[in-house]
């Protein structure tokens, strides 16, 4: 098991001291054991790379900024239309046509013009996927295609760094986090090839409420870890199945498959 400070990519310098403006800023969190004074500092110093713009991450990546994670990359091709609005609550009328990435991220400044926010209007792939990854603390696949959740995993994998998925069908959100190069959990790949993973919300429909109630659980997810690294209080290779409109949750452990071509 890694240390605290060893599972961070970006670490802050020992004695350093969060700046008044900070203290006002992040005081209802400051407040909170899990994050507290030196947690703070590990999430300005941590580097968060978020795959999908949509209603998972353009929500995930507010709460993100709104917490003060210091760098914070944006990936996602596509362009606001119309029908994303019902639910991707970052964008509005005056958004539509414009690339998601950019309209993100200048909408993320006005939140916090202090961090350090990238954004790249591309569809992330194998090819690209190692180079877009490689100085991340964690990655965050906010996508709703399963071809590109197996290529985040690879490239994740590979690269050792921790994964959070979350997606969200019909009534129904999903949620699970990957240490990666672990000998207890599995990975995506993994889950894939013994469950049978729903369709996105482009053929199955999807209730605007449900994506947002997968983004804060997947967002949470992560500024605890980036504020605690592997001491956090967090469940690790556990898939989480949750049906909003029953308000049942239902879990299991993700062992490793023996036939995954990723991980083993």
């Amino acid at each position: 098991m890694l240390s605290h400070s060893a599972t961070h990519s970006l670490s802050h310098s020992v004695g350093q001291q969060l700046a008044h403006q900070d203290i006002r800023r992040y005081s209802r969190q400051l407040l909170l054991d899990c994050i507290d004074h030196d947690g703070q500092l590990y999430l300005s110093s941590a580097h968060a790379v978020i795959v999908g713009l949509g209603g998972l991450g353009s929500l995930t990546a507010r709460y993100l900024a709104g917490a003060g994670v210091g760098n914070i990359t944006l990936i996602d091709g596509d362009t606001v239309d119309i029908s994303n609005l019902q639910r991707q609550i970052s964008y509005n009328e005056m958004h539509l046509g414009e690339l998601k990435a950019k309209s993100l991220y200048n909408e993320l400044r006005k939140v916090n013009s202090h961090l350090n926010i990238q954004f790249k209007s591309l569809f992330a792939d194998s090819n690209n996927l190692p180079t877009l990854i490689a100085s991340a603390t964690c990655v965050l696949d906010c996508t709703d295609n399963v071809t590109v959740r197996r290529q985040i995993n690879l490239a994740s994998f590979r690269a050792s760094i921790p994964l959070f998925i979350a997606a969200a069908s019909g009534l129904t959100w999903q949620a699970l986090n990957l240490p990666q190069n672990s000998a207890t959990c599995g990975c995506y790949e993994c889950l894939v090839n013994n469950v049978a993973i729903r369709g996105d919300c482009v053929s199955k429909g999807v209730l605007g409420p449900v994506v947002g109630m997968a983004a804060c659980h997947q967002a949470t997810q992560a500024l605890l870890f980036l504020a605690r690294g592997f001491d956090a209080d967090i469940k690790w290779g556990h898939y989480v199945n949750a049906h909003a409109g029953q308000g049942t949750l239902q879990s299991f452990k993700l062992p490793p498959s023996s036939s995954c071509e990723v991980c083993q």
